[in-house]
């Protein structure tokens, strides 16, 4: 995992968006999908957001109302995970984290019914309109969500930075082998940096 004082392909410019990915209550409080880790990167993902407030765009991971409701193989996994459905978990377990939800401006709140954010054509339809020069991804889970939406980042040519203080997972070893092994495989396209030298290499004006 890189993890240095410099971007490997330059600065940023003030065209960059910081996406932070699913960090609600359903996998920061107790329950089925909790991941204890998510809470340690709160800090580091607000430094993020609090550097270009703008800039930062938030997801939420929207489970099914019942299995039945659900598309196609989501039915097997929501009969799987049937307690964090909305009719047993509630709507409310959906909310990001209040120490989140605090930074997030409502009209840069996205819902997503899969993985992947670019999965919502809200999402998709405001990096159409902002062009972003890059992408800067945190949130959880680093092997999950944030990984479905880095590889489509990268599908559609985004330069795509992966802050690598700012992303967990429930799966420690899961979460290792992503960013040790995963990520670097795609060393011309997707760049591992921390919090620190992304705020460093990140210009505004």
């Amino acid at each position: 995992m890189t993890d240095s004082n410099r971007l490997p392909f330059g600065n940023l410019d003030a065209r960059t968006l910081h996406i932070c990915i699913d960090m609600q209550r359903i996998f920061l409080e107790p329950g089925p999908w909790y991941g204890e880790a998510g809470l340690g990167v709160i800090e580091p993902i607000s430094r993020l957001v609090n550097h270009a407030p703008e800039r930062s765009l938030f997801t939420r991971f929207i489970t099914a109302e019942t299995a039945a409701e659900a598309n196609g193989c989501w039915q097997r996994y929501y009969r799987h995970w049937h307690a964090v459905t909305q009719a047993e978990a509630g709507p409310e377990v959906l909310d990001l984290h209040a120490d989140v939800l605090s930074l997030a401006a409502p009209e840069n709140v996205y819902d997503k019914l899969a993985h992947d954010a670019f999965d919502s054509a809200a999402f998709r339809a405001r990096m159409e309109r902002e062009a972003p020069e890059a992408l800067i991804l945190s949130g959880i889970e680093t092997d999950v969500c944030v990984l479905a939406t880095a590889m489509s980042a990268v599908d559609l040519g985004y330069r795509v930075i992966i802050a690598t203080d700012a992303v967990a997972s429930s799966d420690p070893a899961s979460h290792a082998a992503t960013l040790n092994h995963i990520y670097p495989r795609f060393d011309q396209q997707i760049e591992l940096a921390s919090v620190d030298a992304i705020v460093e290499s990140w210009g505004l004006t």
